[in-house]
């Protein structure tokens, strides 16, 4: 059975790696084919459930493409009647909510399918309840997120969340109160009695986290204090909760009906009543919690324990993983694309294959600890792989933080909820005891925390964490299997990375940050960062993995073009990773604090220095020239050698381009980054006639309402035949630049995925 289960979990399993989906009706006349074929080859039937998987999944993939947004409606608004779906979550700007079209009230041609899902950014005066109808004036666009190296997928997300369409909400009216009791109006109910009774508790998010799986009121510190200590797992609601809170229900269920009703067991034996008692209590308690995909593996292996236990047959540990995870594959086939499934059930197989190791007999603290070291070491190179960091001290918080999480904070949070139904006194002081047991949590945490190599960013390439994971199963194979000196030897190429730039040659890339600018220049040994994007986010998930990506070491420059928000917000992020040796800016820092170690310079015209054979030079601002706007007094960067030139303009409009082109005499350059994100203020026919690029980039983000690139421009680019790149459409860009005057260019948005390649 189990390999037709493994066969199964392939066949889904193929949606991650289709640039373009297949005709799902092609795959079921080959899967019909195969199965007729079987009736002779029984060696086949297990390429038939492989085929089968494949061809649902395929299918589940198409209907979700079918279901986005017309292109014609993007940015448009109109009026619809749509239903609440979960609990709202609090952003900076004000909510976000996940809510189902059920009508178009406006005169509009758009058939909604039954499955189609959107979600909405609202104002936070808006009071969202599960269940409710609204009538709202809505702006959407189709999922589209940034496509870079070591960023978050946040298309990848919405397809796994079944997202069709993103937007926000103008004007709303209340059209329907929830009609009938819901767990997740009940789990609304209890955030409300959060924020009444510990609107001044900071952690107070944390309990209501761990106890209904709404993490809504989890503040940001506590989570960088959860991701720097490795225990963000435990902020979950997952299957140890669920068995938790299921065992102790249960255990008094049993105590109650033997008090009560003790023949009952003379009919039914006491395990085939126990099981089934556990798993309706499990799944109670799985809806409370939202259904997340770990209470779903949970509640799929208790369902299936429930069933063996009721036919007396026993199975092992591995085959009930595979039926779980297989079930919960073919049930949401997108949910392949979900990062907390392959965390949550790669960690319960590890558990399994631990369990099955465990020979000897040792004392279980002794074992606890050594499950600690272990599971952390095999779910390394998954964490690298999902979030490009991992926390060194995590076995070490982790020995007290399981523990503390599951038999103190989480009872405690279960025992306030249950005392709500006799005193309301007895509920506070349960939630408040749980309350201060997170205090001392987050105290010993902190301690941990403010160690300098807690957490570290490694961003590895595919087949680097091919060679990390193949090391981290040979070190963890019992010796009799496998030598584990033989580990050191895939070890090796995580170190070592092949020289790829030459003297005289250098490497651009233009991050794709969104409705922003930051642009790395590499050489042999030397990196300079053009801008920081648009906001701390920026710096973060995007700028700063990347920086690890590309092997950057250290910032040998930082040069901030201007003050604008959108090309100084990603600026300490990046500061707290890379301390840059020398700053430039053309005004004196706003908004950012540079570190005190670097070295300050301001831009003006005539700046020039070399490194590794490449030839940088400022061009603008002009010294004695008065500028009438920040934008304009932007740093111009050209940056050339033998066989190629780039000019980076920042957001320099068409007066500074007039003052540059009577100050420059040559100004031509193969690649042309457009000034002010392709703007119609900037790169005006004089200025682009005397650059003369080959090619032209344009950093801007998608639909956004300045219109960038402007049509004009573009059209003026056209005009003179002059190739136009766009991180819209084409994700980070990058391209090397060599000595023999060709460029080879890598998208990242064209790198494979159907979701992304998705016109």
């Amino acid at each position: 059975m189990e390999r037709f289960l493994l066969a199964a979990i392939f066949g889904v399993l193929s949606l991650l790696i289709w640039s373009t989906l297949p005709n799902w009706q092609y795959l079921l006349i080959i899967s019909s084919i195969i199965a007729v074929l079987s009736c002779w080859l029984k060696c086949l039937r297990v390429v038939v459930f492989c085929t089968l998987a494949m061809t649902w999944s395929v299918w589940s993939a198409e209907q979700y493409l079918q279901r986005l947004l017309p292109h014609k409606l993007e940015n448009k608004a109109f009026k619809v009647q749509v239903k609440i779906e979960g609990l709202s979550e609090y952003q900076s700007f004000g909510q976000r909510v996940s809510v189902k079209p059920i009508k178009i009230v406006s005169n509009i041609d758009y058939p909604i399918d039954a499955n189609t899902h959107w979600q909405l950014s609202a104002p936070s005066y808006l009071i969202l309840k599960p269940q409710q109808i609204w009538q709202m004036t809505v702006t959407l666009k189709r999922p589209h997120g940034t496509a870079s190296a070591g960023a978050f997928d946040y298309q990848a997300w919405l397809l796994s969340e079944n997202i069709s369409a993103i937007g926000k909400v103008g004007r709303a009216q209340l059209i329907e109160e929830p009609k009938h009791w819901s767990f997740d109006l009940w789990r609304w109910q209890i955030r409300q009695q959060f924020q009444q009774l510990f609107a001044e508790q900071a952690n107070a998010g944390v309990v209501l986290a761990l106890l209904t799986g709404d993490r809504a009121l989890v503040a940001d510190q506590a989570w960088d204090l959860y991701t720097t200590t490795g225990i963000s797992h435990l902020m979950a609601i997952s299957g140890p909760h669920v068995l938790l809170a299921a065992s102790a229900v249960t255990w008094l269920m049993m105590q109650l009906l033997m008090r009560f009703y003790p023949r009952i067991f003379l009919t039914i034996p006491k395990s085939q009543l126990t099981w089934p008692l556990l798993l309706m209590v499990a799944v109670a308690y799985g809806f409370l919690a939202g259904l997340s995909l770990p209470t779903l593996r949970t509640l799929m292996m208790l369902a299936g324990l429930t069933f063996l236990m009721g036919n007396r047959q026993e199975w092992p540990a591995l085959k009930i993983w595979l039926l779980a995870l297989t079930m919960v594959l073919l049930w949401q086939p997108l949910t392949v694309h979900s990062v907390s499934l392959w965390l949550s059930f790669v960690a319960v197989g590890l558990l399994f294959f631990w369990s099955g190791m465990q020979q000897k007999q040792e004392h279980k603290i002794t074992q606890f600890i050594k499950l600690q070291l272990w599971i952390t070491l095999a779910l390394t190179p998954l964490t690298l792989a999902l979030f490009a960091q991992v926390s060194w001290i995590a076995p070490l918080t982790n020995l007290l933080a399981i523990p503390w999480v599951g038999f103190v904070i989480v009872p405690l949070a279960l025992l306030g909820l249950v005392f709500g139904f006799m005193s309301q006194s007895l509920q506070e002081l349960t939630w408040w005891l749980a309350l201060q047991a997170v205090n001392g949590l987050n105290s010993y945490l902190s301690w941990w925390a403010a160690i300098s190599f807690a957490k570290q960013s490694y961003v590895l390439s595919l087949l680097s964490i091919g060679f990390f994971m193949f090391m981290v199963m040979l070190w963890l194979l019992p010796r009799q299997i496998s030598p584990r000196y033989l580990s050191l030897f895939f070890f090796l190429p995580l170190f070592y990375r092949w020289p790829s730039l030459q003297q005289g040659e250098a490497q651009l890339s233009v991050l794709d940050v969104g409705q922003g600018l930051s642009v790395l220049i590499q050489t042999q040994k030397h990196q300079l960062l053009y801008d920081t994007g648009a906001n701390t986010s920026a710096g973060e998930r995007i700028i700063n993995p990347y920086l690890h990506y590309m092997g950057v070491k250290k910032l040998d420059a930082l040069m901030i073009s201007h003050n604008d928000k959108d090309h100084t917000g990603g600026a300490d992020a990046v500061f707290r990773q890379f301390i840059p040796q020398q700053l430039w800016y053309s005004a004196k820092p706003q908004g950012y604090q540079p570190p005190s170690k670097t070295i300050h310079h301001e831009c003006y015209a005539g700046q020039l220095w070399h490194w590794d054979g490449v030839r940088f030079e400022v061009l603008s601002p002009v010294v004695g020239v008065n500028y009438d706007k920040d934008n304009n007094r932007s740093c111009v960067l050209r940056v050339s050698a033998t066989g190629f030139s780039v000019l980076l303009t920042g957001d320099m409009e068409a007066p500074a381009e007039q003052i540059l082109l009577k100050q420059q005499k040559n100004l031509q350059s193969d690649i042309l980054l457009l000034g002010h994100h392709g703007s119609k203020t900037s790169s005006s026919e004089a200025f682009v006639q005397a650059v003369q690029p080959k090619l032209a980039i344009v950093s801007a983000g998608y639909l956004n309402h300045f219109g960038h690139p402007a049509p004009m421009v573009v059209q003026r680019l056209q005009k003179r035949q002059i190739d136009i790149d766009n991180t819209v459409t084409q994700g980070t860009l990058r391209y090397h630049l060599h000595k023999q005057g060709f460029i080879l260019q890598e998208a990242w948005r064209n790198r494979g995925h159907y979701w992304l390649n998705n016109p």
